[in-house]
């Protein structure tokens, strides 16, 4: 079982990404919003659960460990299959464990295929089960404001796209602020 590839982007489309890792291309379903991809040979480190049934082989990808553990609980409830845990995180991130614990049942079936008998489900199956995501573990969305800026800030200090891109890759964490990404990334740099 695969639990991360890194590699470069490919290509990017709506939902699923293709990338490149040792000349292999891997077709990965994006769960986590990568943003606006410039450089589209930017590496990136994508946690990855496998769907192996009899006639499938899909790879979903996520960019925090949390939002594959999230994946992993919803995909448990029954009438949840993978494409729709996956909608569901596309489109609300780790904000679904708060409308799953606050029963927010609107939220849950803006997704296709999530209506009101699965969205009663997901808030009575994993209501209790969502502790881990609600102090330690939970992460709001990447800032990719904060990123861009730091990939404007190194490359006005002289450094290549690339080369910013990849470094702010690496080091950014969900919540930083721009002062300690970019001390961060100076810090590999230097």
């Amino acid at each position: 079982m695969l639990g991360y590839l890194k590699g470069n982007v490919l290509e990017q489309y709506e939902n699923f990404i293709i990338l490149d890792v040792n000349n292999v291309g891997y077709e990965i379903f994006m769960c986590s919003e990568i943003g606006n991809i410039d450089d589209l040979e930017q590496s990136i480190k994508i946690y990855i659960y496998e769907n192996i049934k009899e006639d499938i082989n899909d790879l979903y990808g996520f960019l925090t460990l949390s939002e594959k553990k999230l994946f992993k609980k919803l995909i448990l409830v029954n009438g949840v299959g993978p494409k729709a845990a996956a909608s569901l995180i596309l489109l609300h991130g780790l904000d679904l464990v708060d409308y799953i614990i606050n029963a927010d049942k609107s939220a849950l079936t803006q997704v296709s295929g999530i209506g009101i008998k699965i969205a009663d489900r997901l808030i009575l199956e994993l209501k209790d089960k969502l502790e881990e995501f609600e102090f330690s573990q939970r992460i709001t969305k990447i800032d990719y404001n904060i990123m861009d800026e730091a990939i404007n800030a190194l490359i006005s200090l002289g450094y290549k796209k690339a080369q910013a891109q990849k470094t702010v890759n690496a080091v950014y964490i969900d919540q930083d602020d721009l002062e300690s990404t970019i001390k961060k990334s100076l810090a590999i740099l230097l």
